[in-house]
C-alpha cells in the first residue's frame, strides 16, 4: 500500500502555468508572489518533468532540511548533473562521503590563518584596480568588481603563474558556461533543443578548455621548486586522511575551477549591492567613513576586517537585502516529515533564501536598508543565511567577508559612488546578480 502524503499548498491552475513559464526568467518575481499567495510554504507538481517540488522561505522549514535532518538531503541531481558536467566533482557539484572527504581535506585552506596570509594579495589587486579612477570616473561598478574578483581568486590561487590574458580568457569562458547550464537547470526541456542544436556539446568543449589551462598552470608549478603559499600550494600538499595520498590532477583541477566560480561570482555581485545600497544611503556612507577613520594605521588588518564592526554590517545588510545566493536546492534520499507536511522520497527542496531574508515575520522593515540592526543583542538568532548553513555552509565565508570589508574601506577612504540608478534591476541565475550598476566616482 502506497503512504498517503501531506504536502504543503499546491500551486494549480493559470498560476502553476505562470509558474512554470515566467519563472525560467523571473523566479524572485514568481517565488514572491506564490508566497504571498500559498504562505511560507508551497509545491508545485510538475508532472511533465516527473517531479514534485516544495518551495519554503520559513525559518524553521530551512534549518530542518540544512541543518536538523541535513542527511536525508542531497544537492538535487538537476544542479549537480547540469553543472558536475561541466565543471566535475568539486565541493560545489558533489554529495555523500566523497563530497565529506574533500571538505575535510580543503578546509584547512580557509581557515583564518591561511586567510590572514592572503590579505595582502587583496590589498594590491584592489589598490592596483582603484589606480583606474584616477583617469576615469564614469564607471559600471558590477563589470568592474567582476574583473577585480576574479583577478583576486587567479592570484590567491595562482600567484604570479597566471597571466592578465589567461585570467580574461578563463572568466569569459566560466561566463559563458553558467548562463547555458543555468537554462537547462531552469528548463529541463529546453536542455534537449540545446543539444540538437549543438551548445551543450560547445559548452563542454568550453569546459574542457579551461581544464587545460589549469592543467598547464598546474604542470609549471609542480616542476617549479618555488614555493608560493598560495591556494595552489596548499591543495598540491593536501593529504587525504585515510591513505595519505595526494588529489590527483583531475580531482585537483575540479576543486580549483570550483574554486574560480565561487570565489568570484558572489563577491562580485555582493559588493554591486553593497556600493549600490551606500549610494542610497548616505547617512550610512558617512557613518562608514568615520570608522575608517577612527581605526587609523589598523584599518586594513585582517583583524580589523575580520573583528565586528559598521563596515561588516553594511555588508550583511546589503546581502540579505540583496542575497547573491538566492535560493538552495536539495533532494529528499528518503520520505521525509516536518510538522504538518510530509513527502516522498526524490521530491526536489528549494529553499527561497531572498525571501527568508524579507520575510517580515522575522525582520522588521524587511525592505528597508538597516545596518543596525546586526547590533542588536539577539542579531545572531537572525534567520539570516548568506553563505548557506549547516555542513554545507560555504568553506569561502570569512575569505569573502575578509576581502569586501578590505575592498569597501579602501574604496572610502579616498572615494565616493554616485549611482545613475534609482532602482536595481537584477537578474537570477545560478546566483543573483545586478544587471548593471552604471555611476559616478568621486574622489575626496
Amino acid at each position: 500500500m502506497n503512504p498517503t502524503f501531506n504536502y504543503p499548498p499546491e500551486v494549480k491552475g493559470t498560476r502553476k502555468l505562470y509558474s512554470l513559464f515566467k519563472g525560467a526568467n523571473h523566479p524572485l518575481e514568481v517565488f514572491s508572489s506564490n508566497h504571498r499567495f500559498l504562505g511560507d510554504t508551497y509545491y508545485i507538481n510538475a508532472v511533465f518533468v516527473k517531479r514534485k517540488f516544495i518551495f519554503s522561505q520559513d525559518k524553521e522549514f530551512i534549518e530542518y532540511i540544512l541543518k536538523s535532518n541535513h542527511k536525508n538531503y542531497y544537492k538535487s541531481q538537476i544542479q549537480s548533473v547540469t553543472l558536475g558536467k561541466y565543471l566535475g566533482k568539486g565541493l560545489l557539484t558533489n554529495n555523500g562521503k566523497d563530497w565529506l572527504r574533500q571538505r575535510r581535506l580543503i578546509q584547512p585552506g580557509f581557515s583564518k590563518v591561511k586567510i590572514t596570509s592572503l590579505a595582502s594579495i587583496i590589498e594590491d589587486e584592489t589598490e592596483k584596480a582603484f589606480d583606474l579612477f584616477t583617469a576615469r570616473n564614469e564607471v559600471d561598478l558590477y563589470d568592474f568588481f567582476h574583473t577585480l574578483a576574479f583577478n583576486i581568486v587567479a592570484k590567491t590561487l595562482f600567484s604570479s603563474d597566471i597571466d592578465e590574458d589567461t585570467v580574461h580568457r578563463l572568466s569569459r569562458i566560466i561566463t559563458e558556461i553558467q548562463e547555458i547550464s543555468t537554462k537547462e537547470i531552469r528548463l529541463p526541456f529546453y536542455a534537449q533543443f540545446l543539444g540538437l542544436l549543438g551548445i551543450i556539446e560547445k559548452n563542454v568543449q568550453k569546459s574542457k578548455e579551461s581544464k587545460h589551462i589549469i592543467q598547464g598552470i598546474l604542470d609549471k608549478r609542480r616542476t617549479s621548486s618555488e614555493e608560493k603559499n598560495d591556494l595552489l600550494d596548499m591543495l598540491i600538499q593536501a593529504r587525504y586522511e585515510d591513505t595519505q595520498l595526494p588529489m590527483t590532477d583531475e580531482q585537483l583541477i575540479d576543486e580549483m575551477l570550483i574554486l574560480f566560480i565561487a570565489g568570484h561570482e558572489t563577491t562580485a555581485n555582493a559588493l554591486s549591492f553593497i556600493f549600490y545600497e551606500l549610494s542610497q544611503n548616505p547617512e550610512a556612507e558617512e557613518k562608514l567613513k568615520k570608522e575608517i577613520q577612527e581605526e587609523g594605521d589598523a584599518v586594513f588588518t585582517p583583524e580589523s576586517l575580520m573583528k565586528k564592526s559598521f563596515t561588516t554590517n553594511i555588508i550583511k545588510e546589503a546581502m540579505r537585502l540583496h542575497s547573491p545566493a538566492w535560493a538552495i536546492d536539495r533532494e529528499a534520499l528518503n520520505d521525509d516529515q516536518f510538522k504538518e507536511y510530509s513527502w516522498e522520497k526524490g521530491t526536489q527542496i528549494i529553499l527561497y533564501i531572498s525571501g527568508l531574508h524579507r520575510n517580515p515575520q522575522y525582520w522588521e522593515h524587511p525592505d528597508t536598508f538597516i545596518p543596525g540592526r546586526f547590533d542588536d543583542e539577539n542579531a545572531k538568532n537572525l534567520p539570516y543565511y548568506p553563505f548557506g548553513a549547516g555542513p554545507r555552509l560555504c568553506i569561502g565565508e570569512h575569505f569573502a567577508m575578509m576581502e569586501m570589508a578590505l575592498i569597501v574601506r579602501k574604496f572610502y577612504k579616498d572615494f565616493s559612488f554616485q549611482s545613475h540608478q534609482n532602482t536595481l534591476r537584477k537578474k537570477a541565475l545560478v546566483t543573483l546578480r545586478p544587471v548593471r550598476l552604471s555611476g559616478k566616482v568621486i574622489k575626496k
